[in-house]
């Protein structure tokens, strides 16, 4: 996932993070070492943690990790 680095974009330490989003340091930790995934909730709330809309949150992720075999596409 590319929480870290969006995380590091706004300037955020992961406990102001995990603070944001009502969660355990733990869990932004694990995430960003890819030890876990989030649930679409938790996706949610990173995502206004960060100040990103969701669709961008996971398309970055999408983008940095070529292992995902998803492609997004937008519905007009």
């Amino acid at each position: 996932m590319a929480l870290k680095k969006l995380r590091l974009e706004m300037k955020l330490s992961q406990a102001a993070l995990a603070d944001i989003c009502g969660c355990d340091v733990s869990s932004i930790s694990k995430l960003e070492r890819g030890q876990t995934q989030p649930s679409l909730h938790f996706m949610l709330l990173l995502a206004k943690g960060l100040d990103v809309a969701p669709e961008d949150l996971l398309e970055e992720t999408l983008k940095n990790d070529p292992e995902i075999p998803l492609h997004i596409r937008k519905i007009d």
